[in-house]
């Protein structure tokens, strides 16, 4: 059973806080495949970036987010 972007989402997330960047990577990028501006899933792949020290992979991320939901105020201050 596939899982819907929202799944594959809480998925990353959840990667994420536990200390699985690798897996929370690749679960973002899988939403990105199909959802390119997916809003979240940039701005998370932007924070793991920063944690790595890419900032010039994560600026772009940034600004995908923000551009497609300007309304979070997260996206703002990252």
């Amino acid at each position: 059973m596939e899982l819907t972007i929202e799944q594959t989402l809480q998925q990353g997330i959840a990667a994420h806080k536990e200390g699985r960047l690798q897996d929370a990577e690749r679960l973002y990028r899988a939403i990105l495949q199909s959802q390119p501006a997916h809003p979240d899933a940039n701005h998370n792949l932007g924070v793991l970036a920063v944690s790595f020290n890419k900032a010039d992979v994560a600026l772009p991320l940034f600004k995908t987010a923000l551009e497609a939901n300007p309304k979070i105020e997260q996206f703002w201050l990252s």
